[in-house]
Formats: structure tokens, sequence, C-alpha cells
């Protein structure tokens, strides 16, 4: 029957000694049943208040939701049943596991019998039942209570902070690089981690490639093939003629920019309304303004929106520009 079982689960996760499977399961206990969710010895820091918040939020999870899968056969008498997970039928004769918690009839298939929320297999097949579904022990008692996004603990003190749709302990919302606490401060989130608005600007804020400053957060930019300028007339310019470029077409080659074609051949412009353009629109944004804690803010990242450009006719010189494009104001986002 155990050979039958593993025969359904995937390969890579079944726990045979010395295998990936063994690595998985020892991976997924960890992260499924974190042992500072029951006990507060595993925890950092908790007041006595919240030690017994604890014990109480562990008791009742235990009494109320714990469960562990059993798994049988069917008879082949039987006609079988339904799978909870897949909605597909458990003949006679197939094997399928059990929750009594989530009653008599109640069964999946075994590779069916994964958390809610996360989809992973039920480590051990130990479960936690809740408006019924079945989940592992950490998302479980997601549900319940916030999590720190910092130390992983559950947050039993009265206050915490809350920002991007996650939960901090109120002394642990701090810069991802300096530390410092970040409450009540302007912050930016980059992959998913906050930032004092210093640290941003000193190690991921982009350079303009016209005056070769940071660009501020409080800055609009101009961005285009990895390139990137302050949104002012002194920065996104011609850069023969110093002509502002803002809101207007302008002709890329070799990491210059050029209001036309005279001037991005070294010749004088060519007056205003002669010669063919083309070009494609871009679009305008605002600058970034740092969050707060209670302030819903973009996530930074390294993801930039680009300019379009629409395809040139061929033309005997490789290195003549002959399509116009429109810079696109950016946000540091």
């Amino acid at each position: 029957q155990v050979y039958q079982f593993f025969s359904c689960l995937p390969e890579d996760k079944v726990p045979y000694v010395n295998s990936p499977g063994e690595k998985y399961r020892i991976k997924q206990l960890l992260h499924q049943l974190p042992p500072h969710d029951s006990e507060a010895q595993y925890c950092t820091a908790l007041e006595e208040e919240e030690k017994k918040e604890l014990r109480a939020f562990s008791q009742q999870r235990k009494r109320e939701n714990l469960g562990r899968g059993t798994v049988r056969i069917f008879p082949v008498t039987i006609t079988g049943a339904i799978c909870e997970e897949c909605g597909k039928q458990i003949g006679g004769g197939d094997i399928a596991v059990f929750a009594s918690r989530a009653g008599l009839g109640a069964c999946w298939h075994p590779q069916c019998f994964v958390c809610s929320t996360c989809r992973e297999l039920l480590v051990d097949l130990i479960y936690f039942y809740h408006a019924g579904k079945v989940y592992c022990g950490r998302h479980h008692a997601e549900r319940l209570r916030p999590r720190c996004q910092a130390c992983d603990e559950i947050i039993f003190s009265p206050e915490c902070t809350e920002a991007e749709g996650r939960h901090w302990h109120m002394g642990h919302f701090c810069c991802f690089e300096c530390e410092a606490s970040l409450g009540g401060q302007r912050y930016v989130m980059r992959q998913s981690r906050p930032h004092c608005c210093a640290c941003y600007e000193a190690r991921h804020a982009e350079y303009c490639d016209g005056c070769g400053e940071h660009i501020g957060l409080d800055q609009g930019q101009m961005a285009y093939e990895g390139q990137h300028w302050h949104a002012s007339d002194r920065c996104f310019c011609c850069s023969r003629c110093g002509r502002a470029l803002l809101g207007r077409p302008f002709l890329p080659r070799r990491g210059l920019i050029f209001c036309s074609r005279a001037c991005s051949l070294g010749s004088e412009p060519t007056p205003s309304g002669t010669g063919r353009r083309s070009w494609s629109a871009g679009t305008v944004s605002t600058p970034l303004a740092a969050s707060t804690a209670a302030f819903s803010t973009a996530e930074a990242s390294e993801t930039m929106s680009k300019g379009t450009s629409t395809e040139p006719e061929p033309v005997a010189d490789p290195e003549e520009p002959t399509h116009f494009l429109r810079g696109a104001p950016h946000r540091h986002s």
C-alpha cells in the first residue's frame, strides 16, 4: 500500500533515503510547520502577554483544525467517490487520502492532497482544516493572524505596520540596506523590500545621461533603451543644438539623441516642416513620491518602460537615422 501511494506522487517528491524527495520533505516540514508558530521558545523577544496569546493560538488550532490524513484503498465492490481537489472519480480499488475533519466521505487522490494556498503536497499528510479547505500549518496560521515579513513570526502585538499588503512588527519595518526604522517615514519598495529614500537613491537610482547626476525620487525621468535622463529641458535635449525634446519626436544615434536628421549628421538643423518624418507616441507620467507605511506604492524594479519606434526603410548608410521616436517620461517604479 505504501508503494502504491508513492507511485501516485511525482518522482522528485517521493522521500526515498538520500533522494531529492527526502530533501524536499525536510524543506517542506520546516516551511509548512514553522516551529515558531506554536512554541514560544523558537520566537524572539516575545512579551509575556504575547507568549500567552501564542499558547492559546496554538492550542486552539490543534483542538479545532489540526488533522492527519489516512491512506486507504476503496473496496472494489464500492462505486467510489469524487476527489475534493480535482473533482474527478476515485474508483473502487484506487488508493485515496481521507481527512476526518472534512467529513467521512471527503477524500483526495494522493497527488491532490495539497495546501489550498501554496498548492504544495501536505507533508506527512498533516493538514489544518478551515472553512471547507485543507491548508498547511503556515498558511492556515496566516488566515487567522498576520505574519511579519522580517522575522517570519506570527504577530501577536496589538499594533503592527502594514504596507504593500504585507505586515511587520512595529520595530521590524526598517530599511533593507541600513536597517533604519521606517515607521511613519517615506520609503520605496524594491523587490518586496523596503528601502529608505537615501539608500534607494544611493544604490538604485539611475544616472542621467544628460548631466551625469542621480535622478532623484521626486524627479521625473525619461527612459529609452536602457538610457535615462531628467525629464527637463536642460537634460533631455538635442545633443547638437540643445533644443528641448520633452514631448517632441527625437532621433537616437550612438547613445545620443537629436532633434533632426541634420543635427544627427552634424550639419545645420532642417527648418521645421521639411523632410520626411515618422515617429511613435510615448506616454507622460509624474515623478514617484516615496510612500509611507500606510500608503501603497508601486514596487521598484529595474524594468523601465521603453519608447517604441516604427520600422525604418532601408537606406544606404546604416548609421544614418531615418525615423523619429517620442520619449516617455518614466517613474522610479
